[in-house]
Formats: C-alpha cells, sequence, structure tokens
C-alpha cells in the first residue's frame, strides 16, 4: 500500500516528534531535572551483553552515590537470557540492552517512557545528542523510551596516502565506490606505491562473514529502497509481505558480490574485526566497517593513512510504487543513514520502584558528565561510538589504538554526519529480528558462494521471513511493525 507524505527538514520532523511525546508521568514523578538526596536508595540496573559497560557503570558508582545519595546494584545478563524470560526480575529499576531490542522489550510492556520534561534535563543535555537517536532510534511509536549510550553505524576506511597521490576523493556513491575499489585492486597502477609481491592487497573489504553479510546488504540497499513517499521499506505495511526481494535489495545484492571480488578470495571469511584489521595492516585501499576502541585494540607496529567518510549512498531510488528508479532530490542527498546495527540503549523499567532515581541515573550516565567530551563510560563497550555533538571535540575513546588525531577527527565528522540526516533506515527491531537478519544473511552467503543469484537468494529469504512471521503470528508482527515506524499499531 502507498503512502505519500511531505518531506520535511529535519529540524521541522524533531520538532514535530518532541511535541508529539507527552507521556504519562510515573507514579513518583518529579522535575527530570530533580536530583535531590536519595539516602537509602539502591538503583538496580540489568546491563545486558556489555561487561565493558557494566564494569565501567562500576568504577563511577562511588561519585553517582557521593552526587544522589543512591546507590547503584548492578547485575548482568545476556540478550538471549533477557528474552528468555518471562518477565524483568520484580526488583529491576533500569536496563541497559543493544538498541535491537528496544522493539521486543517495548512490547512486551518492560520499559516506561521518560518524563515529559526529560528533553529540559540539565544532566542529559538532549540537544546535545545527534539529531537521528533523539527522533527515531530512542522511540518507539513516538514515545521516548530510552536514552542513548551510543550507536555505531557502518563507516568507509580509505587511505589517504593513495587518495592524495592519484588525486582520489572519498566515495560518495557506491558507483564512485566501485570504481575507486576497482583501479586500486590493480597493482600496476601504483607504481610505486605498490605492496610487495608477496603481500594480500585488495582494492576493497567488507564484513561478509556467517552473522554478518546481511547487514553490509541492508546498509546498501538503504540508499535503493528509502522513497520518500513511502513507510515501508522491509514489508507491505498491511500484509507483513517481506519487500526484501524487490528490485532496490537484488540491486545492492549484485553490486555487493561484484565489489566482493576485490577482496579476500572468500569474502565470506571475513568478519567485523577481520576487515579493520586488514585495513591497518595495509592490506587494502578501501573498508567498510566500524572503528574499534583506544580500551579494546592493540595500537599496530605500523598503521597506514587512514581517513574514514560516511557510508556511501545512491544517487536514485526505486519508486514501488511506479516500478521505477528516480532521482534522489538535492534536499534529500545521496547517503541514507542504516540504524541500530549496534549500540546501546538505556530504560527505565516498568515498575520500578526507584523510578525517579532511575531516571536521574541513566541522564547521567548518558549525559553530559559521564556522556560529555570523552563518554568516559559508554567509550569502555565495543558497541558504542560517539552520540553527542560535544564529543566532536575529544573523538579518540571510539577509533582504533594508534589512530592519528586527524583520521580521528574525520572519523568523528563521519559519524556525525551519518546521525543528521534527514533520510535514514532503522534496522528491523521488532520481535524475532534477529531471525529475520539470519535469513537474510543466508541469501548474502549463497550469492557469494556462486550458489544462487541475488533475485533467487531474496526471493528464497522473502519465503522464509513469511514463514517466521507466521510462526510469530502475522497481525502482532504487523502491529509491532507499525509501532516501530511510529504509527498506530
Amino acid at each position: 500500500m502507498r503512502r505519500r507524505t511531505l518531506i520535511r527538514p529535519w529540524w521541522l520532523v524533531s520538532i514535530a516528534v518532541w511535541a508529539m511525546a507527552g507521556c504519562k508521568p510515573t507514579p513518583e514523578s518529579t522535575p527530570a531535572g530533580d536530583t535531590r538526596p536519595a539516602r537509602d536508595v539502591a538503583v538496580r540496573l540489568l546491563v545486558a551483553d556489555d561487561p565493558a559497560l557494566a564494569a565501567a557503570i562500576s568504577q563511577v558508582s562511588g561519585e553517582w552515590k557521593a552526587r544522589s545519595g543512591a546507590t547503584i546494584s548492578i547485575a548482568e545478563t545476556t540478550s538471549a537470557e533477557l528474552v528468555a524470560n518471562e518477565a524483568l526480575p520484580a526488583d529491576v529499576d533500569a536496563v541497559i540492552y543493544p538498541s535491537a531490542l528496544l522493539g521486543t522489550l517495548a512490547r512486551r510492556g518492560w520499559l516506561t517512557p521518560l518524563p515529559e520534561d526529560y528533553a529540559g534535563n540539565r544532566e542529559l543535555a538532549w540537544s546535545d545528542t545527534f539529531e537521528l537517536l533523539q527522533i527515531a532510534e530512542t522511540r518507539w511509536q513516538q514515545s521516548p523510551l530510552a536514552v542513548p549510550l551510543g550507536s555505531p553505524v557502518l563507516s568507509c576506511y580509505y587511505r589517504t596516502d593513495l587518495f592524495e597521490k592519484f588525486h582520489r576523493r572519498p566515495p560518495s556513491t557506491w558507483k564512485e565506490y566501485r570504481e575507486l575499489a576497482e583501479f586500486f585492486s590493480r597493482r600496476e597502477n601504483l607504481g610505486d606505491a605498490a605492496p610487495a609481491t608477496d603481500a594480500e592487497w585488495f582494492g576493497c573489504v567488507e564484513p561478509l562473514s556467517e552473522g554478518w553479510g546481511g547487514r553490509p546488504e541492508l546498509a546498501r540497499a538503504a540508499a535503493d529502497i528509502k522513497h520518500r513517499d513511502h513507510y515501508s521499506t522491509f514489508f507491505q505495511i498491511d500484509t507483513m509481505q517481506p519487500l526484501i526481494d524487490g528490485t532496490g535489495y537484488v540491486r545492492a545484492l549484485e553490486e555487493l558480490a561484484a565489489d566482493a571480488k576485490l577482496g579476500p578470495a572468500n569474502p565470506r571469511t571475513a568478519d567485523l574485526d577481520a576487515v579493520r584489521n586488514a585495513f591497518l595492516q595495509g592490506q587494502t585501499a578501501l573498508a567498510i566497517a566500524w572503528p574499534g576502541h583506544q580500551r579494546a585494540t592493540k595500537p599496530m607496529s605500523s598503521m597506514p593513512a587512514t581517513g574514514f567518510c560516511e557510508l556511501p549512498g545512491s544517487a536514485d531510488v526505486f519508486n514501488i510504487a511506479d516500478m521505477s528508479w528516480e532521482p534522489r532530490t538535492p534536499e534529500e542527498g545521496v547517503h541514507v543513514t542504516l540504524l541500530g546495527l549496534s549500540g546501546r540503549l538505556a530504560s527505565v523499567c516498568e515498575p520500578s520502584a526507584h523510578a525517579n532515581q532511575a531516571v536521574q541515573l541513566l541522564a547521567w550516565l548518558s549525559g553530559k558528565n559521564w556522556g560529555g567530551d570523552i563518554g568516559a563510560v559508554s567509550s569502555a563497550s565495543p558497541a558504542t561510538t560517539l552520540y553527542r555533538r560535544s564529543q566532536m571535540r575529544l573523538t579518540q575513546p571510539w577509533v582504533d589504538a594508534g589512530t592519528d588525531a586527524e583520521a580521528a577527527r574525520t572519523y568523528g565528522e563521519a559519524v556525525r554526519d551519518a546521525l543528521n540526516r534527514p533520510t535514514y533506515l532503522l534496522a528491523l527491531r521488532i520481535p524475532g529480528h534477529d531471525r529475520y537478519l539470519a535469513a537474510l544473511d543466508a541469501a548474502v552467503s549463497e550469492v557469494l558462494g556462486g550458489e544462487s543469484t541475488a533475485a533467487d537468494a531474496l526471493t528464497t529469504a522473502a519465503a522464509r521471513w513469511n514463514e517466521i512471521t507466521d510462526e510469530l503470528g502475522r497481525d502482532a508482527q504487523r502491529q509491532a511493525y507499525h509501532q516501530s515506524l511510529g504509527l498506530e499499531p
């Protein structure tokens, strides 16, 4: 079903969303800026899939107690254990979890909206966070349910020394990316800049291993499928019939498979860490990944000259209503950001015996103190990245150890630009999102292995999506999908 909407500048969209964000206050509601002492109160925090983040919060718990009078009690779990439970533990006040789980937890009624005045919380400094985190990733059906701790987006690494030597510019579109990868893949083009003949060398490398291939496919397809006049990108909005076997997805997968031939002989062996290491070890001119963290990586003995840019996009987009390709407008630009591939969100639980203190704790952890210039808490997690404008002053904590200041600056700019785009695509976050993504991973793997064409593999994946939807309940999944798009169920 086709639904037309007007194109709005991002700042008008965010104002409209904030205006719609009225939520019933918690039973003990006080102003979001209230930090009155709370002696003998223990805020119980559950952290999923992130031991490093739990340890970092524990390290600052003493300062929180000195500031608020409350203590922090931290428990850890996994996403699998969290989702397998029929209910949250009764004494949990707040939860930190992977971004993709927001929909699952919200659908179960486990999360409570932020207070009505959360955007004015002095600690949280909401206006300092990047735009798409404010208006999209932290929301469910227009309700603000979470504060961010940083969500990585795939970026493009490139060799600044080679690009300067050969007077090339970072790619803006996937077409330009392909041309650059082809040029740099040929050693004869590089002259005295060519690596040793016995060294591995690639034009580009992308994370296409099992469990990863669907993500680069979605990141490429985003610019091909996200049309200004349509809400739906993954499913038909009323029937939940999958759209992943459509023309835009097929083109993206064909291009991905063609580019993979300019990389390792078996592209299905390269996960995110392998791609990053291939670039840092000087084996490729281009790579699609996101950095490790200073705390999580060891510096290379010798790192190549590194630059970062936003993930390439597309100058045209497929209109499924007219079954034709159309040029993107200047207002849209060529880039479409894919959100929610990784990252951490924090929410207050429903119910919570200490909801006000939980709100203040999360605002403090995400906000201008511990989330400020250096993101001292969130940067401990390898699943996060910078998420505030103020963090642009010091992006070093979120890049690979040994990355120089100039490269770190370009990384920060790439993330900032991606997370302030007017056009974006939220990765699936409805119940069963991991199962849907696994089916897409399998399709990518078949094409990379030469076992299927892109069209046939995606037809198979779409059939599997239908099976998953029927298993989980088509009407329930339709309601969840509507809510994930900010619509009434």
